[in-house]
């Protein structure tokens, strides 16, 4: 069927319905800008969905390297909430950290088809892909600083480095 063509029934005289398809106005007087708006307002959705889904996917990897830190005493959280619930055990940063991101994903879906709620997905999806990128260098400093024969002046230029890593 024609996206400019919806289907209706008209009953005959015998009382049984009978579909045919009468075009649409509407559709039809819409110029193409229009049509195309429409579309990017119906993908929207979609794209706010697909973030959010990396956005979890994330998350979890966040609450997973923040419980090893934690454990291995690598960890000096900031947050005075979140340290509290640091000292209440893994479950209770788990609840914590699902309760967050259920808490924002309900108001990102539910205003879904809003332009805003696509900025503010792709906005956190950025801010967690750089926390992540983020860990990535705190570990691979951990593992230096812990690797037999490395040389004062290699571990200089680290914390060089290291102090311009920017904080989150």
């Amino acid at each position: 069927m024609d996206c400019r063509t919806r289907r209706y029934a008209s009953v005959d005289y015998s009382g049984a319905h009978q579909p045919y398809a009468i075009p649409d106005l509407l559709v039809m007087r819409q110029g193409w800008l229009a049509r195309i708006l429409a579309w990017a307002v119906e993908a929207r959705s979609h794209r706010v969905l697909c973030l959010l889904a990396g956005l979890w996917v994330i998350n979890v990897f966040d609450l997973m390297l923040t419980l090893i830190a934690a454990r291995q005493g690598l960890l000096h959280e900031s947050n005075p909430v979140a340290a509290f619930i640091l000292t209440r055990g893994p479950q209770a940063v788990c609840f914590y950290k699902c309760v967050l991101v259920a808490g924002g994903s309900v108001i990102l879906i539910r205003y879904r088809r809003r332009l805003l709620a696509e900025f503010t997905a792709a906005a956190m999806l950025t801010v967690y892909a750089l926390v992540a990128v983020r860990w990535k260098w705190c570990y691979e400093l951990y593992e230096l600083a812990n690797t037999g024969g490395v040389s004062s002046n290699e571990l200089q230029d680290v914390g060089t480095w290291a102090s311009e890593i920017p904080t989150f």
